[in-house]
C-alpha cells in the first residue's frame, strides 16, 4: 500500500469525523431553538396551563377593581361587601355625599353637611364648621374647580385632595340620575384619555354607570376583562362594548387599567 494512498484514507476519515460532529451539533442547536420557541409561545402548552393562568390573572384583576362597592350603593345591599371593610368604607363615603346634599337642600333639617362625614366636624370649632358647611353646599350646588378649592381651603388640616372631591361629586351626580354628567365631571378634571388616566379614574367612570343602573357591574367587569386581554395580546379594544371604555382603550398612549394588588383600590 503506497504512502499517498494511506494519507488519502486518513484525510477522508478525518473529514467524515468532523462532518458528522458538526452535523450533530447543528441538529442539537435546532432542537434547542425549537424548545425555546415552544417555551415562548403560550399556545404550545399542551395542557393549556398558560392560557388558564392568563385567564385567572384577569379574574384577580377584576376583583382588585372593587366595582362591587358601587353596586352596594346602587342596590343598598351592604351584605355584598361581606367582611370587606374597604368596600363598606367606600360605600359609606358615597352615601355621606347623599346625606350632605340632603342637608344642603333642606330635605334633612336635622343635620349639617359636615355631620354626614363621620368624625370630621369634631376637628373644627363651630365657627369654622359653618364656613365649611357653606363651602360644601356651594360645591354641591355648583361643582367646579373654584368651589372645590374653596372647600379644600377650609379642610387644610385634613390633607384632603381635589381628586377626592371630584370622586364624591361625580358619584352624587350619578345618584341624581345622570351617568353622562358624572362621566363628564370626571373627564373635565382628568382631561382627554391618555397617559394621565389610570385604574382609579377608569373605575370611577364605571361607577357612574353602575350608580345610575345604566349598566350592571357584571357588564362593566366583562369589558375590563376584555381590556386586560388586549394587554395580554388577545382580542382588541373593539371588543369592549361600552363606548367610553372603548375610547379609553383606543386612546394614544392610553394608561393601563390594571390595578396594583399592593395598592388599595380606593386610593389609586
Amino acid at each position: 500500500m503506497s504512502l499517498r494512498f494511506c494519507l488519502t484514507v486518513i484525510r477522508a476519515f478525518v473529514w467524515l469525523f468532523f462532518a458528522s460532529t458538526i452535523g450533530s451539533m447543528a441538529i442539537a442547536q435546532q432542537d434547542a431553538n425549537n424548545s425555546q420557541q415552544q417555551i415562548m409561545t403560550p399556545a404550545s402548552d399542551p395542557n393549556g396551563a398558560v392560557v388558564n393562568e392568563a385567564t385567572e390573572s384577569r379574574k384577580i384583576l377584576i376583583n382588585h377593581l372593587a366595582l362591587k362597592e358601587y353596586e352596594v350603593v346602587w342596590t343598598g345591599n351592604l351584605s355584598l361587601c361581606a367582611d370587606d371593610q374597604g368596600c363598606l368604607g367606600h360605600a359609606k363615603r358615597i352615601k355621606s355625599w347623599v346625606c350632605a346634599a340632603g342637608a344642603c337642600d333642606g330635605k334633612d333639617k336635622s343635620k349639617k353637611p359636615l355631620d354626614c362625614f363621620e368624625g370630621v366636624a369634631d376637628k373644627y370649632s363651630k365657627e369654622v364648621q359653618e364656613h365649611i358647611n357653606l363651602a360644601f353646599c356651594s360645591l354641591i350646588a355648583s361643582p367646579s374647580h373654584l368651589t372645590r378649592q374653596a372647600v379644600l381651603t377650609q379642610l387644610s388640616d385634613l390633607n384632603a385632595k381635589e381628586e377626592h372631591l371630584v370622586e364624591g361629586g361625580a358619584s352624587l351626580l350619578a345618584l341624581r340620575g345622570s351617568a353622562e354628567s358624572c362621566e363628564n365631571y370626571i373627564k373635565d378634571y382628568v382631561g382627554a384619555y391618555g397617559p394621565q388616566w389610570g385604574p382609579k379614574w377608569y373605575r370611577a367612570l364605571s361607577g357612574c354607570r353602575i350608580l345610575t343602573g345604566e349598566r350592571p357591574r357584571e357588564q362593566e367587569e366583562k369589558d375590563f376583562y376584555t381590556w386586560f386581554g388586549v394587554l395580554q395580546g388577545t382580542g382588541s379594544c373593539s371588543g369592549i362594548i361600552n363606548t367610553e371604555m372603548s375610547k379609553a382603550c383606543n386612546a394614544p398612549q392610553a394608561a393601563s387599567p390594571v390595578p396594583s394588588p399592593a395598592v388599595d383600590s380606593h386610593t389609586q
